[in-house]
């Protein structure tokens, strides 16, 4: 199935909800409104005051085509699933991916992937945000573990071993910025004093996304910083590669 073609469902759609009407039969026990609930929330566009430039630019640049391409490097080199990929705008008054993320987010699921982009995005963003959110693909289809019974420990290695990905692939400059927001020995403190206790914590509790993200009085982006500080050191000691920590179990990164 791979890389669908969303510019062709752009052109022809005449409100955001018909969209979600073709997205429905990819989600389980979802509706339009929750879909779309859903998305929004990880980057995807609400507002379609500028869909006709986006559309243009991804033309253009021929970006779909670009995905595939990358899609089919990466699903050769570590024996990936074939998943449908959805491209689509991301929000642009979202201040957060403009300038943070660089205009783009991304959201993986076992089965789909989708990339919200921004009409200015740059092709190593691109290239980036893909290996990173496919590696989640790869990652949840060798992993015994459910995703929904997910522990803090399961999602930081998870973010961890995406962005080491990234590292491994493109180089040191091409990682986000939180993987350099704090040292080695603050990421051990973070994981001694704060993850730790709450390991066990799932996806179930408030305190979940408060850890992952690092909200209220947590260090900003804690578990995704210390998931890539525990991959990392664990690869240069190993001296082991994406492909062979993909099925890894969570622990022992630990």
């Amino acid at each position: 199935m791979s890389v669908i073609d969303t510019v062709e469902w752009l052109k022809k759609a005449t409100t955001n909800q018909d969209i979600y009407k073709k997205l429905e039969r990819y989600f389980t026990n979802m509706k339009e409104d929750e879909i779309a609930k859903y998305l929004q929330t990880f980057g995807m566009y609400q507002r379609s005051t500028y869909l006709e430039e986006w559309v243009e630019r991804i033309e253009n640049d021929q970006i779909l085509k670009y995905v595939k391409r990358l899609e089919s490097m990466l699903k050769e080199e570590w024996g990936g699933p074939d998943v449908p990929i959805f491209t689509f705008p991301c929000e642009q008054n979202n201040r957060k991916i403009q300038i943070e993320y660089d205009g783009r987010s991304g959201l993986a699921f076992h089965n789909k992937l989708f990339l919200f982009l921004s009409q200015d995005v740059k092709k190593n963003h691109i290239k980036s945000l893909f290996i990173h959110e496919y590696h989640h693909v790869c990652r949840l289809a060798v992993v015994s573990k459910k995703e929904k019974s997910f522990t803090i420990i399961d999602t930081m290695i998870m973010e961890g071993l995406a962005e080491n990905a990234v590292r491994e692939k493109l180089g040191e400059d091409s990682v986000a910025s939180w993987t350099k927001r704090y040292t080695e020995m603050q990421c051990q403190r973070f994981l001694d004093r704060i993850i730790l206790p709450n390991k066990e914590v799932t996806r179930e509790n408030p305190k979940f996304s408060q850890l992952m993200f690092g909200t209220g009085l947590y260090p900003s982006m804690l578990g995704y910083s210390v998931g890539y500080y525990l991959v990392k050191k664990y690869m240069e000691n190993s001296s082991k590669k994406t492909k062979q920590l993909l099925a890894v179990d969570a622990e022992v990164f630990l």
